[in-house]
């Protein structure tokens, strides 16, 4: 399965996300799960038990076994008498909405080698609607900009995946404008998220979480007591580190320049990038929030199928990135 979409691989990158590639992502909707015990125990900052509440209990069908399926739901009768492996569902994993909450503003749209922020983050948010869509959830949206939210409802349909693809790639396009005022803060987004989830909802957060702070902790508070909450952290590996060099920055119009030959100056950016980082990661803790971190540096499939997939799916992707 990884090497049929080795050619998606190559083109999640660039300073824009593209409808192709995103649409190319459902191959390997399959290889995800979303809702997995190993990635809330494993993944979370802090190593604390997290609050996801996983999957309803409520009997619906038996369908055919697929790769990812917890072995714990196999219904061993029917597949004694089939021959062939068949998975119980439930009723809450077949209604469960999940929405992407989508962070694209001027930050996002940043990279220093093969992809910018805001095009990784799209990445993974179209994977994540169609991992939903396959697991028969609803898949929804909220894109995040820096003066506007968009909404996707939450839809078992191929139409509303595809619909957040569109969105994301006219909304990311527009980074190339100014931005004319303040840009809202994060907070927003989360008081907006509260307001359309409906209880139950599983909701994933992709940002760069570089204003996830203290202003952010009384939304949370109120989304996680009826919502499921994932924060997925995009970073670039120039914003933890300055090069030993000047370096030249654009942002396609106009260009500065940044002495980073300094070492003060590297050691004081180091210093104030790693407090906000822990700060982010204070904040999940303190709310047993699984907090999952991406490079926009490396390949966007393993490292999908690394933190989403099942065991065996994960080891085939470590195996592709070597």
């Amino acid at each position: 399965m990884l090497q049929a979409v080795n050619h998606t691989e190559l083109e999640i990158r660039g300073a824009y996300p593209k409808v192709e590639p995103l649409v190319r992502l459902r191959h390997i909707a399959r290889q995800l799960q979303l809702f997995k015990p190993r990635l809330a125990r494993s993944d979370q900052a802090g190593n604390l038990l997290t609050r996801y509440r996983g999957r309803g209990m409520n009997f619906e069908e038996v369908r055919d076994y697929q790769p990812g399926d917890d072995v714990r739901t196999i219904d061993w009768r029917v597949t004694a008498r089939t021959g062939k492996a068949h998975t119980k569902l439930y009723q809450e994993e077949r209604e469960r909405p999940v929405v992407i909450l989508l962070d694209l503003r001027a930050p996002m749209f940043f990279g220093s080698q093969v992809a910018f922020k805001s095009v990784v983050a799209s990445g993974i948010a179209a994977a994540l609607g169609w991992a939903a869509l396959q697991h028969s959830d609803r898949a929804g949206a909220l894109l995040f900009t820096d003066s506007n939210i968009d909404t996707v409802r939450p839809r078992r349909s191929h139409h509303a995946v595809l619909a957040m693809i569109h969105n994301i790639v006219a909304r990311a396009g527009e980074l190339t404008s100014p931005v004319t005022g303040n840009s809202q803060p994060l907070k927003n987004m989360l008081e907006e998220a509260r307001r359309i989830a409906r209880p139950g909802s599983a909701l994933f957060l992709i940002s760069d979480c570089h204003d996830l702070d203290d202003s952010c902790a009384q939304p949370l508070y109120l989304l996680t007591r009826h919502a499921d909450l994932q924060v997925i952290r995009v970073s670039d590996p120039l914003e933890r580190h300055l090069p030993d060099q000047s370096l030249t920055i654009s942002d396609g119009r106009q260009r500065t320049f940044i002495n980073a030959g300094s070492r003060p100056l590297r050691e004081h950016f180091a210093e104030h990038q790693t407090q906000v980082r822990a700060r982010v990661e204070q904040l999940c803790r303190k709310h047993r929030l699984p907090l999952l971190d991406f490079d926009n540096t490396q390949p966007l499939i393993p490292a999908l199928v690394a933190k989403y997939g099942s065991r065996d799916s994960a080891l085939a992707a470590r195996r592709t990135k070597r």
